[in-house]
Formats: C-alpha cells, sequence, structure tokens
C-alpha cells in the first residue's frame, strides 16, 4: 500500500502555500470546516473548506428535511426503518450510509 501511495502522490499539483493559508483563514472566519476531502487530498495533503450545515446532528427521517444528506451508522440493511441525522458539512467524501422515507437506501462511498 505504501508504494501505490507513493506512486500515486508524484501526481499530486503543487501546492501554494501562501494561497492555502489565507484559503483556511477565509473558510474558518465563515465557520466552515478545513480538512482533506477524498482520497487525493489526503494522499496529496491539499486541504479545503466546506461548509457547515445548520441542522447537523438533527434527527431525520428524509434528505429533504437536511441541508445536506440524512445519515445513519446503522448496519446498511437495504429497507430497514432507519432514523438518521443530518450531516454537519457539506461534503460527499466519505462512506455514508442514507435515509430516505424513514428507510436505509444505500451505502455509497466516494473518493
Amino acid at each position: 500500500m505504501l508504494i501505490a501511495a507513493g506512486a500515486h502522490a508524484q501526481n499530486c499539483p503543487a501546492v501554494d502555500l501562501e494561497q492555502q493559508k489565507a484559503a483556511e483563514l477565509h473558510c474558518r472566519n465563515a465557520g466552515g470546516a478545513w480538512a482533506r476531502h477524498g482520497v487525493l487530498d489526503h494522499l496529496c495533503g491539499i486541504y479545503s473548506c466546506a461548509e457547515r450545515t445548520k441542522d447537523g446532528g438533527k434527527p431525520c427521517r428524509s434528505r429533504a428535511q437536511c441541508e445536506h444528506l440524512c445519515v445513519t451508522d446503522a448496519p446498511a440493511r437495504l429497507g430497514a426503518d432507519a432514523v438518521g441525522k443530518c450531516t454537519a458539512v457539506k461534503t460527499s467524501y466519505g462512506c455514508f450510509t442514507q435515509v430516505d422515507a424513514g428507510r436505509i437506501v444505500g451505502r455509497v462511498c466516494t473518493e
């Protein structure tokens, strides 16, 4: 795995540290979540801003009840009844078990 990560990291874009610092300051001042979102960002050390939601952690039974996604930590049994929680940030990176109409509708993982 280290070999693959090293080989992939060779294709990383150049990072302007001054630009990154300015973007981080702007993100944090706006209340955003400054982090590495996605696999390439982790491998290359690239950070970006994800906007925080106003309803993060609120119980939900449908995506329509949230600013972003309604997810659950329950096992991903398709069709199972579920109450989820609204995501805290607007990012689709990672793995999420999604809830809609009070049921688990799928588990999605994105890089």
